[in-house]
């Protein structure tokens, strides 16, 4: 099973960012430019409690979004929601559970990713409980340095939660505040049939797409017995599972495009992801696979 379509270009794309309609430092129009001129097909202004509408900007695509957020005793949920209609903030509210929120989302015809899990202190119990997650972000560019005190990646929580068979996918957002650096780091490449918002929205529940902070991946491949990976060149190839040690699964070396992990089925794993990363030391991540069906 090839987990991308051969041949088909990926669009790259914010889920997650705010300007002055909330606590962002740039206008609307501003921060739409500044992605523009990053080179972005699509983004998400996702400001708090106050959604965005559907509009193009020099012919990128600004999808409709918010974000919500709840307090729970040690931790908070942040729930990011793109491509809602416009009747989401008569039914949403600040008093429900974030479970509710999420539903909400969904029903309105959005999708609902769980922002920055490890910047939330989010644990696997509150991970594992929520349904109807189209994403969550294992990485938040804004939760880590000099912005916040270095909780930008998610890997570790979303691996113990994977482990235990909450396997949510994954996105890389920028999260932006601040525009004076974070912005323009952390996107999605997504294989859509266009730009169009229901396009886009299909493209994530199919799960065409991967996380990134630079590097690419051309193609990753799920056989019965191995995952398949093919990348642009990198400087290290790592899978991982739920199995805390499998001998040979990090290759490193200089322009490495192909790597192999032999599945560890015998010895009942449940899950396979893999990262790329470059000379430079950015990653990009495939969502973990569910091994359950081989």
């Amino acid at each position: 099973m090839q987990l991308f379509i051969p041949g088909k270009p990926f669009y790259k794309g914010n889920l997650h960012m705010h300007t002055t309609v909330s606590d962002g430092k740039l206008t609307p129009e501003d921060a739409m430019d500044r992605y523009w001129r990053g080179g972005y097909d699509f983004i998400a202004i996702t400001d708090h409690w106050k959604p965005s509408v559907e509009r193009w900007h020099k012919g990128m695509l600004c999808l409709p979004g918010v974000e919500i957020d709840y307090n729970l005793p040690g931790q908070v949920i942040h729930i990011v929601g793109v491509g809602m209609g416009e009747g989401l903030m008569d039914r949403v509210k600040p008093r429900q559970s974030a479970q509710s929120g999420v539903d909400i989302i969904n029903e309105e015809g959005g999708r609902a990713i769980l922002a920055h899990p490890s910047w939330s202190l989010n644990t696997p119990e509150i991970i594992g409980a929520m349904r109807g997650l189209a994403a969550a972000e294992v990485y938040n560019a804004v939760s880590g340095f000099p912005w916040n005190a270095g909780r930008a990646d998610s890997t570790g929580i979303l691996d113990i939660a994977a482990a235990q068979g909450h396997m949510p996918r994954w996105v890389a957002s920028d999260d932006s505040h601040f525009y004076n650096g974070e912005e323009c780091s952390a996107f999605i490449r997504i294989q859509a049939d266009s730009l169009a918002r229901e396009d886009i929205l299909a493209a994530l529940d199919k799960g065409l797409f991967y996380a990134s902070r630079g590097p690419s991946f051309r193609q990753a491949e799920l056989t019965e017995d191995r995952l398949i990976v093919e990348c642009e060149p990198v400087s290290r190839i790592a899978f991982a599972s739920d199995l805390p040690y499998v001998a040979g699964r990090v290759f490193e070396g200089e322009g490495l495009t192909r790597a192999e992990y032999p599945l560890q089925l015998h010895r009942r794993e449940r899950f396979v992801r893999c990262a790329i990363y470059d000379d430079k030391g950015r990653q990009a991540w495939l969502s973990p696979i569910p091994l359950s069906g081989l």
